[in-house]
């Protein structure tokens, strides 16, 4: 794999199946996946920011990008526009932050196995104080498709009286949005240019969730949730959030206490292909739990 540089400040891997554009002045980001002659699912927001009094200008560039959970302004706005540090060994591309406010170093390492990219999520801890914290994985994606969130599909007990999930619900979220569907088996977002916001969360009971656009699909994988571990957001492990401008899909690890030295690794696969015609809810329901041992 050789990068080829589209423009000053990003550049560009082949990884057989797919591209995968990283950006080179700000990140860790992912900032384009495609397939070889494909449309491109990524979201591209080099205009939008969050302006935090107290931290300045964190710009979205779209994509995908690592942030610390649980969300608190002061620390999850902090700008990542410095330049990162992009290394390849052999088939691995691994890009590099600068330290954040307390120290911790986002790495994002990806490297393809047949039609799956792997894509490993770094939190390492350089600073002097311990910190709780959980690696949140977000992926901006174009407006226009519907995000699927799985819904789990076996019981808890033996007599299957008793519930086998849960939801959050953020405070600017209209359940009876049209843009939220709730299914037997799943919940739909839907990505429209309505200018509204809405956010929901939920345990990953099924390993995946899911996009498609048109003919595209893009499907995620990441740990199953652990009812012996914390999650921030009410125990969210998977979220999604749409207004006008994108719709993010998003994998949250447990939340662990890191001492100084310490680091924690947060897995998705992912897979992007065309449905050429197939029905999503037929091809969603044939996806594997744990395509590539993500829970290990």
């Amino acid at each position: 794999m050789v990068p080829e540089h589209k423009q000053s400040k990003a550049t560009t891997f082949d990884f057989g199946p797919v591209e995968i554009e990283v950006a080179l002045g700000a990140g860790p980001r992912i900032t384009g996946y495609s397939r070889r002659g494909g449309p491109q699912l990524f979201a591209q927001l080099a205009g939008e920011v969050i302006e935090h009094p107290a931290i300045g200008t964190f710009r979205f560039l779209g994509g995908h990008r690592l942030w610390r959970a649980p969300e608190v302004p002061a620390v999850t706005y902090q700008p990542d526009g410095n330049p990162v540090r992009v290394e390849q060994d052999q088939d691995v591309v691994t890009i590099t932050g600068a330290p954040d406010s307390d120290g911790i170093v986002k790495a994002i390492s990806i490297h393809q196995r047949d039609s799956l990219t792997v894509v490993d999520h770094t939190l390492r801890h350089d600073g002097a104080l311990a910190v709780s914290s959980a690696a949140w994985a977000i992926t901006q994606l174009t407006p226009g498709g519907v995000a699927f969130l799985p819904a789990p599909n076996r019981p808890v007990d033996a007599d299957g009286v008793l519930p086998n999930r849960s939801i959050a619900v953020w405070p600017y979220t209209d359940l009876s949005a049209p843009e939220i569907v709730f299914r037997p088996h799943e919940i739909q977002v839907a990505g429209s240019e309505q200018r509204t916001q809405a956010k929901i969360g939920q345990e990953n009971r099924r390993g995946w969730i899911a996009y498609v656009l048109g003919d595209e699909l893009f499907v995620k994988w990441s740990s199953i949730h652990r009812d012996d571990r914390s999650y921030a957001d009410l125990g969210s492990s998977v979220e999604c959030y749409r207004d006008h401008r994108f719709l993010e899909l998003e994998s949250l690890g447990p939340l662990t206490d890191l001492d100084p030295g310490q680091e924690l690794c947060h897995r998705e696969v992912w897979m992007l292909t065309r449905l050429d015609g197939a029905s999503p809810d037929d091809v969603l329901a044939s996806l594997p739990w744990d395509p590539l041992l993500v829970n290990q």
